[in-house]
């Protein structure tokens, strides 16, 4: 492969991977532009971030990619669907898609609120002969989260198979021959993210003012702090507020997306759908010799991604100030957790469950690796260096030279 090559696979590539391993020395890091630094940072700020492509608006990454088609953002409009409707809907299409092509259907359930509403959709819309169609997914961690629905809804049954896995290596092109893979994300985009990520300002009464408002203090709150980011360079918040604010006014949705609410779910719509939504796709990540996915197999998985279809994004957008309310303990996935409990009655999953925090950043590790993939979801960098160039050298190369214009 040529150096040329290697770069237009970069342009190109499906996903590039940039939370996982630390992998730049300090003299490497020291030679990045405070652009490149700040775009290997976005995961330690916006936690859980794989990958940075934006949906809509202007944002240009160090490789000049863009959002692959199966994720770009449908135009928005409002919609008064039932998401009741919506969810039912959404079932009985992925259980006819699984017989109209002789597949089984996998549900990746973490016992969480996105994932259950999914697993509720399909029990209630699959015809009991049907169940041996379905393989749950799950592992000691979904039990504990949801522990009555596992006893009451799903060890019960004889036809179900189960899967106990905490990795995601038996995802092969050879399974989505035969199965349908479905799962919770990304539900944030959908229902609201951590209520977490704005406690800020949910604390103080202010998370419904405009985000126009609080942008300074939003600025101020990503900023890094000097007791546990000493790599970290002044300016990372304002850097990164830039970027989604930007964005957001270029999409044309800032109108209604106007609280400092919205903002942040704006963040995660915007900038983790992508990378979420092919998350169980990532195994090539720490399966050197992941052997692809063929295009027939990955643009049918796109299509059976529950939540990515368009009526799932305009429900939300119409709902935007519904999904959030004064109270966010509350309010937080009510409309889920109403969905769950029509079906499951469990008062206290409804009452009490929550996602109101996220794992908390390795401060530690203030530096990045970046793996990406092609379009099939093969790896594009297994190692320092690739045939008759040095990737290393080449990907050091890009990021010393990365700017961005506000």
């Amino acid at each position: 492969m040529l150096v040329t090559d290697f770069i237009r696979e970069l342009k190109n590539n499906e996903v590039m991977h940039i939370a996982r391993l630390n992998a730049f020395f300090l003299d490497e890091w020291n030679r990045l532009t405070n652009d490149a630094q700040n775009y290997l940072l976005i995961p330690h700020i916006l936690i859980g971030t794989r990958d940075v492509r934006a949906r809509y608006g202007t944002f240009t990454d160090p490789w000049q990619s863009t959002c692959p088609e199966p994720w770009k953002g449908p135009s928005l409009k409002f919609t008064k669907d039932s998401i009741n409707d919506l969810m039912d809907a959404r079932a009985i299409e992925i259980i006819k898609q699984a017989k109209n092509t002789s597949r089984n259907i996998t549900i990746m359930w973490s016992g969480g609120i996105d994932s259950t509403a999914v697993l509720v959709s399909l029990l209630k819309n699959i015809n009991p002969s049907d169940l041996e169609m379905l393989t749950i997914c799950l592992n000691s961690h979904s039990i504990l989260d949801n522990p009555n629905f596992y006893f009451k809804h799903l060890s019960s049954y004889k036809n179900i198979k189960f899967l106990n896995s905490t990795d995601l290596s038996f995802i092969t092109n050879d399974f989505l021959d035969k199965n349908i893979l479905v799962h919770g994300d990304p539900g944030d985009g959908i229902f609201g993210p951590s209520t977490a990520m704005y406690q800020y300002f949910s604390n103080n009464g202010l998370h419904l003012e405009p985000w126009k408002k609080h942008i300074k203090t939003i600025e101020d709150l990503f900023e890094p702090k000097i007791e546990r980011d000493m790599f970290v360079k002044p300016g990372l918040g304002k850097w990164f507020t830039n970027i989604v604010t930007r964005t957001l006014e270029d999409s044309g949705y800032s109108d209604h997306v106007s609280s400092v609410a919205d903002w942040y779910w704006w963040t995660y719509f915007n900038f983790k759908w992508a990378g979420l939504c092919t998350f169980p796709l990532h195994n090539g990540i720490i399966e050197p010799d992941h052997g692809g996915i063929t295009d027939r197999n990955y643009n049918f998985y796109a299509s059976t991604v529950f939540y990515n279809a368009p009526q799932f994004q305009h429900w939300a957008y119409s709902n935007l100030k519904e999904m959030i309310g004064h109270n966010v303990f509350k309010t937080h996935k009510l409309k889920a957790r109403e969905y769950i409990y029509d079906f499951d009655k469990d008062f206290q999953y409804f009452s009490r469950k929550r996602k109101t925090g996220a794992p908390p950043p390795n401060n530690k590790n203030q530096k990045s690796n970046l793996i990406g993939h092609t379009r099939n979801f093969v790896p594009i960098l297994g190692g320092p260096s690739q045939g008759n160039y040095d990737a290393r050298k080449i990907l050091l190369t890009i990021l010393s030279k990365y700017t961005l214009k506000f």
